[in-house]
């Protein structure tokens, strides 16, 4: 089974994070790390900053956590200017926008389903 919870500042720490910046660490049940997505609040946008992890797979549950943590605090936007994740950023219907790519988080979460 796998989790994908809230960094500590231990595993921030460890990764060397920038002030400001958050991650969502993805863990299998007896604690190993597979991942983790580094984010930051800005206003009323969640960035999305980088994705680290060897399962690709996962990438996307990664970012949909970060979005949806975004979403709990009050965010209205998702942003993400890591043109690596462009592929998957315009699956889960970013636009591209100055910089980067953008999605709107009420569409995202109340929208239409657009899982695959």
């Amino acid at each position: 089974m796998i989790t994908i919870l809230p960094a500590d500042e231990t595993f921030l720490q460890s990764i060397a994070a920038p002030d400001g910046v958050e991650a969502m660490v993805l863990r299998d049940s007896d604690g190993s790390v597979f991942g983790h997505a580094l984010f930051r609040m800005a206003g009323d946008r969640v960035e999305v900053l980088s994705v680290h992890t060897e399962l690709p797979v996962m990438a996307e549950g990664l970012v949909r956590s970060v979005l949806n943590t975004g979403d709990c605090r009050g965010a209205t936007e998702g942003f993400c200017a890591d043109e690596s994740l462009a592929p998957m950023l315009r699956r889960l219907e970013f636009t591209p926008t100055e910089g980067g790519y953008s999605v709107s988080l009420a569409q995202f979460f109340r929208g239409e389903c657009h899982c695959q």
